[in-house]
């Protein structure tokens, strides 16, 4: 069974440290160089961002079991990735731990795969070779928050979106093409990136219009696994969202990229009910799925 832990409390910091902690033997970078790849999809909206405070959690505790090399990724799409380390205090995190900070908008060399555009042709989009090196255990950390899209962005999405060229993001958001066309991208491209421990910083989540103007939630939980995809799941039920409506995370299930079902995922810690708190999802979101099951010529 796939593991999650589940954690609640009043620290930030502490909930993320005891999520790792429940599932420390699990975590085995094996000598590869650990990656944390962190989300601030707006460099303008702090909501939006990874609290620096999450990052310091899952920094010791990896220096703590002796790992000297770590980095932390970002693309930003709205504002630039420097002005986001800046703003979020990300400078002054290297600075404290020795930490490399990467901008995935400007990186050395890069993976070209294909996506769906609205012309229904296949079009190029660039993968930063950081996020596609095996060489690096990636460590998706993000807030958990709502999505005017796809529902719920959580783990897996924040790898995807943020791995591609910030001049591609647009190719994976076809929007004249409908939603279905963003789910099936975010599927076909996570089989070209890797996610090695999935973290959920639910301290303070975001609901509504996100993943840039929806508002805050006091939640205060982290979840984190292993199994990204079993991780984004949990996360789907504590924010009280229809798992069944999250199509691109189906999509990774169905392509046996990780566990989708609540009965093969041992939740470790607190449980699911008892952490349960629902978010509002975003009313276009909302408004999209209510048209699509009313129209018969969805396929």
């Amino acid at each position: 069974m796939a593991k999650v832990a589940l954690v609640k409390g009043d620290d930030r910091k502490a909930n993320i440290r005891r999520a790792l902690e429940l599932i420390a033997d699990d975590i085995t970078p094996h000598g590869r160089r650990a990656v944390i790849k962190v989300n601030f999809v707006s460099a303008y909206k702090p909501l939006s961002a990874t609290h620096p405070d999450a990052v310091r959690a899952v920094v010791e505790f990896f220096q703590d079991r002796g790992e000297k090399s770590i980095a932390v990724a970002e693309g930003a799409t709205l504002g630039t990735t420097a002005r986001g380390f800046k703003e979020y205090g990300y400078y002054a995190l290297a600075e404290e731990y020795g930490l490399e900070l990467i901008d995935l908008n400007d990186p050395p060399s890069w993976k070209v795969v294909y996506v769906i555009h609205p012309d229904m042709k296949p079009h190029p989009v660039k993968l930063a070779q950081t996020m596609v090196d095996p060489n690096h255990y990636i460590i998706s950390l993000t807030r958990m928050k709502s999505h005017l899209q796809v529902g719920v962005t959580l783990t897996a999405k924040n790898v995807i979106m943020g791995s591609i060229m910030i001049m591609d993001k647009n190719r994976l958001h076809p929007t004249e093409a409908g939603t279905q066309v963003l789910d099936y991208n975010l599927f076909t491209v996570m089989q070209h990136l890797h996610i090695d421990l999935g973290i959920l910083d639910g301290f303070e989540g975001m609901e509504g219009n996100g993943p840039i103007a929806g508002e805050p939630v006091d939640h205060r939980v982290a979840i984190a696994g292993t199994d990204y995809l079993a991780v984004d799941r949990v996360g789907t039920e504590v924010m009280g969202a229809d798992f069944d409506n999250i199509r691109y995370l189906n999509f990774l299930w169905d392509g046996g990229c990780g566990e989708g079902d609540l009965g093969k995922i041992q939740v470790m810690g607190e449980t699911i009910e008892g952490c349960q708190k629902p978010y509002r999802m975003a009313p276009r979101f909302l408004r999209v799925r209510r048209q699509e099951k009313k129209s018969p010529y969805q396929y």
